[in-house]
């Protein structure tokens, strides 16, 4: 295995690891508890690009599915009758977007990508609740009472975040890119 493998397997298990302790710092309020999982989500998509951030929510959605307590509050495959569920499901197609933006050079892309990512995180979110509690829970709810659940109580944390992962990014692309570059170089000398 050449060393840009090991590297981009060994950046995937960071964030990995990264994206279970966004999961596991929570503060429940409601159907949807309060964690640290979009930060998590913008900053490995802005850092892994497409491809690999495609692998890791993959790999987060199926260790979490077969029962490995990986999620905000545990695992299994019952957690697809969550209200929650549908972040989880909008991380993955959130990576894939913040993830082509990620190849820009210009900074503001980055925010203008992420910003979409939280679109589609909560745009899948909040339609597959409504779902839950109307399909599968028969409970009724409008779709004001899915927002004022599922959006209203998240979004000044969401947007802080999206902020936050942003200038996070900015201060880790140096040395995350700059040994790699290095590394790429010395090896392209032999």
């Amino acid at each position: 295995m050449n060393r840009s493998k090991i590297y981009d397997l060994t950046m995937i298990s960071i964030c990995l690891a990264i994206m279970i302790i966004g999961a596991k710092i929570s503060i429940p309020i409601g159907p949807i508890p309060v964690t640290l999982q979009t930060l998590a989500v913008f900053l490995i998509s802005l850092i892994l690009g497409t491809k690999k951030s495609i692998i890791l929510f993959v790999t987060y959605i199926i260790l979490g599915l077969i029962g490995l307590p990986v999620f905000s509050t545990g695992g299994g495959i019952q957690y697809i009758y969550m209200p929650s569920f549908g972040y989880v499901i909008g991380f993955l197609f959130a990576g894939i977007v913040i993830g082509l933006g990620s190849k820009s050079n210009k900074f503001y892309v980055k925010y203008i990508v992420s910003f979409i990512g939280l679109l589609i995180i909560n745009i899948c979110g909040l339609s597959y609740m409504y779902i839950i509690f109307n399909l599968y829970k028969g409970l009724n709810k409008d779709f004001i009472y899915i927002m004022q659940v599922g959006f209203l109580p998240f979004i000044i944390k969401d947007i802080f975040m999206v902020i936050l992962a942003c200038i996070i990014y900015s201060r880790l692309k140096i040395v995350l890119y700059k040994d790699n570059v290095e590394e790429v170089s010395l090896i392209n000398e032999k």
